[in-house]
This record gives structure tokens, sequence and C-alpha cells, in this order.
């Protein structure tokens, strides 16, 4: 349940902070998150590094959830509400690592998510900042992106 729940808050939250108006600008980095945790997910928990398992979602549809609900959406938010300014996007790569390690806690304190062959929570940490660092690269290059959608977003 607890999977369907962060997919429940991941599109309300979506529906608050992304900018409908502009809704092709991260679009397809929203995409390419989505289809990017899906091949991580193929790569690294068939290779037993972690893993996900819920009563109420068996197989893949706790893979399912979060790559159709967190992944995509906290991209698209990612990328619309990127800074110009180089400490801001120091900051935004850390707050978003930072909300991507909450939810990860919180689905290991649940028992939903599990760690093998050594990895762990300062691995995900450096994963994550590494992918957010990847998904702007993403916009930069393939997308072409200019500066944040209005000024509010220059002082994050």
């Amino acid at each position: 349940m607890v999977f369907i729940f962060w997919l429940i808050i991941w599109w309300l939250i979506g529906l608050l902070l992304i900018h409908w108006k502009e809704w092709r600008r991260g679009y397809s980095t929203a995409l390419a998150a989505s289809l990017g945790s899906f091949l991580l997910d193929a790569a690294f928990v068939s290779g037993g590094f972690w893993g996900y398992e819920d009563p109420l979602l068996p197989g893949l549809w706790p893979h399912i959830t979060l790559n159709l609900g967190i992944y995509p959406i906290g991209a698209w938010i990612y990328i619309q509400r990127y800074p110009d300014r180089i400490l801001h996007q120091v900051r935004w790569i850390l707050l978003g690592t930072v909300i991507l390690l909450a939810v990860e806690l919180n689905l290991h304190q649940l028992g939903r998510m599990y760690y093998e062959h050594g990895w762990n929570m300062g691995l995900s940490a450096l994963a994550n900042v590494l992918l957010l660092i990847l998904l702007r690269l993403h916009d930069r290059w393939v997308e072409g992106r200019k500066p944040p959608l209005n000024t509010t977003d220059r002082n994050l």
C-alpha cells in the first residue's frame, strides 16, 4: 500500500508544482527519468543491490508505481524549476537528493525496500546526486533548455 501512497502523493505534488501551461518543458526529461529508472532497476535489482517487496503489490508493481510516480514527476518539477545560479543549483541538487533519500528511508523503515551486497543509503545518496546531474545534462543537451520559467525560481 505504501507504493500506491507514494504514487498518489507525487501525482498530487506534480499537479501543484508543474507549470502545466508550459508542460512541454521537462516532459521528455521526465520520460527519460522514468525509462532510466526502469533500466536501473533491471540492472541493479536483478544484480541484487536493492529490491522492493509489498504483499499487496507483488512482482514488478512496486517498480512500476515508483517509475511512473516519483521519478517522472520529480524530474519534471526538478527541470522546470532548475535555477540558473551555481550556488542555487548546488542547493537544488542537494534538496532533490534529500527528498529522494527521505522516500527511500521511508520504504526501508517500513520493510518495503531492502539492500544487498553492500548497497546502503550513502551509495544511494551518491547515485541520486549523479542521476540529478544527468537529468540536468539531458535537459540542457537534448532539450536545449533555457533559464527557469520565471524569476521566482531563481531565488530558490
